[in-house]
């Protein structure tokens, strides 16, 4: 039982205040939307995509449109999921479950592929750095995380709950 969440953590706590809304908003407003999300350039520009490479019909490409905002709208749910388990963590003092938080970190960068590529084909650049800031969000929380479990698997910080730095020849730097 720890007194202070990880960094880790926090870290995914605060990537998940950004995409619960954002992701949860796209793809809820896609799913209900009579134009069934075209009106959003990201959006559009994923299921056009999907359509030309599958060679789908029209029913096709709104098919293709419900499913890609179904996957938005469930991975921004998941994030809500880990958001709740983050504050129940908090409040009792334990660890965050970390198989939630790495099912939606996976499926969210599995995600933001799928909508990555058509952007980077169809060359648009405010698009384009759109996504590139949602996944240097993705992957700046998975890459905080990996260091602090292979931290944790080294052993570094575990000596009386407190987090250390340790040097490459192995000594123990500084005690936070």
């Amino acid at each position: 039982m720890r007194s202070s969440p990880r960094l880790g953590s926090v870290n995914a706590a605060i990537i998940a205040l950004y995409f619960a809304p954002v992701w949860g908003g796209d793809g809820l407003r896609a799913l209900i939307s009579p134009l069934h999300g075209f009106e959003d350039p990201v959006h559009a520009v994923a299921a056009a995509y999907f359509r030309a490479l599958f060679d789908l019909g029209l029913v096709g490409l709104v098919q293709v449109s419900n499913v890609l905002a179904g996957l938005k709208f469930v991975i921004a749910i998941g994030f809500l999921a880990y958001l709740i388990d983050f504050a129940r963590a908090m409040v009792v003092g334990r660890e965050t479950n970390r198989e939630t938080l790495d099912a939606v970190l996976v499926l969210a960068a599995i995600t933001l592929s799928l909508w990555a590529w058509p952007t980077f084909a169809a060359g648009d650049a405010a698009l384009i750095r759109l996504q590139a800031a949602q996944y240097l969000l993705l992957s700046s929380a998975m890459i905080v995380l990996l260091i602090e479990r292979h931290m944790e698997e080294a052993g570094v910080g575990e000596a009386n709950g407190s987090a250390s730095v340790a040097m490459s020849f192995g000594t123990e730097a500084a005690a936070v």
